[in-house]
């Protein structure tokens, strides 16, 4: 189910203490980025999305209210991963520990093509891999390695300033949780954790507070549960 709900509001509102099996989180990282320039009128292909902007008092502010509802709402020993890049990785990781996280690795995505950027050209970005409480569910494969290469889409192809490959959100799914149970995706933007999960035979809950992302989520979802009704799938 996905609702044009604010994460911290909706999940409140809607999902029990201690009911979700995994959850997925690919939040503003408060740099105000607006998508690739390279565009004929060298402008950036999109509106800056909604919290991506803020103080960093703000941002501090608006990161606690949602990580307090994750931790709320994640049953215990259950998996929590957070998207991030190198210069918002130290306050987001001190941030998950105050909250109560315990922190077992950072994951590295190697985009394989290098994108923008000064003083050495961007190919990666974090994730941060953590759990509730100190009792951990195993990740269910064991040769899992904290490197993902997995090719970033190129900017003159994204649908959405931030757009991540369903690949990446894939990996944490089969990684984390078995078919059946259910992930919570708190930022859900053009899509990409709601299709991996309708994909994975998992039940989904998403929030997006973008009315026109909300559409474009809204679009995806039922145009990747016609394609697998087509093809015969249960869903």
């Amino acid at each position: 189910m996905l609702y044009n709900l604010d994460c911290v509001d909706g999940s409140e509102k809607i999902i029990d203490d201690e009911s979700v099996d995994l959850l997925i989180a690919d939040p503003p990282y408060n740099l105000g980025f607006g998508g690739t320039k390279h565009t004929k009128t060298k402008k950036p292909r999109f509106n800056i999305i909604a919290n991506d902007q803020l103080s960093h008092r703000n941002y501090q502010r608006f990161t606690f209210q949602w990580l307090r509802q994750a931790y709320r709402i994640l049953k215990p020993g259950r998996h929590i991963y957070v998207c991030i890049d190198w210069r918002m990785y130290p306050y987001m990781a001190l941030w998950m520990r105050r909250v109560g996280f315990v922190i077992k690795n950072c994951i590295t995505w190697n985009k394989v093509h290098m994108g923008m950027g000064h003083q050495y050209r961007f190919q990666h970005e974090f994730i941060i891999f953590a759990v509730k409480g100190e009792k951990a569910r195993r990740i269910r494969s064991r040769s899992a390695t904290d490197i993902w290469s997995i090719p970033r889409i190129s900017g003159n192809k994204t649908i959405h300033p931030t757009e991540k490959p369903v690949e990446v959100m894939q990996k944490m799914i089969l990684n984390s949780s078995e078919p059946g149970e259910m992930v919570v995706d708190f930022f859900s933007g053009s899509g990409p954790v709601a299709e991996a999960v309708i994909r994975s035979g998992r039940e989904l809950t998403a929030f997006e507070i973008d009315p026109h992302w909300y559409e474009v989520s809204k679009q995806r979802i039922e145009a990747v549960q016609q394609e697998l009704r087509e093809e015969g799938a249960d869903l």
